[in-house]
């Protein structure tokens, strides 16, 4: 669920330690951010992978209950709000194409 007025978040932090119970009411969804390259590290090895997401306006971290995955994905568009008028033309992060015209966004991961 998407709460019409968002929830800050990660104030002047940089990392964002996971734990289980972090998603246990949804996704996070992060827009507006500073950076567009997020790292996933461990404090146990020194592997880790640096996901870069250029051109997307929103972020999405989630992980099924109780998973020892987590899922990180960039977003064009997002989910309605809960206060959602139900119009497409307001729907936030919506993308509209001309006739002919082509919408294309890459995204990259490099693991050390």
């Amino acid at each position: 669920m998407i709460e019409s007025k968002p929830d800050p978040f990660l104030r002047d932090q940089a990392e964002l330690p996971l734990d289980k119970r972090l998603f246990t009411r949804d996704a996070l969804v992060f827009k507006n951010l500073a950076s567009s390259v997020v790292s996933l590290r461990s404090d146990k090895t020194p592997h880790g992978l640096d996901f870069t997401f250029n051109g997307f306006p929103f972020l999405g971290i989630w992980a099924a209950p109780n998973a020892d995955f987590v899922c990180i994905e960039p977003w064009c568009g997002i989910a309605d709000p809960v206060d959602t008028d139900q119009q497409l033309k307001s729907k936030e992060g919506i993308n509209r194409l001309g006739p002919g015209e082509t919408f294309e966004r890459s995204w990259s991961i490099a693991l050390y």
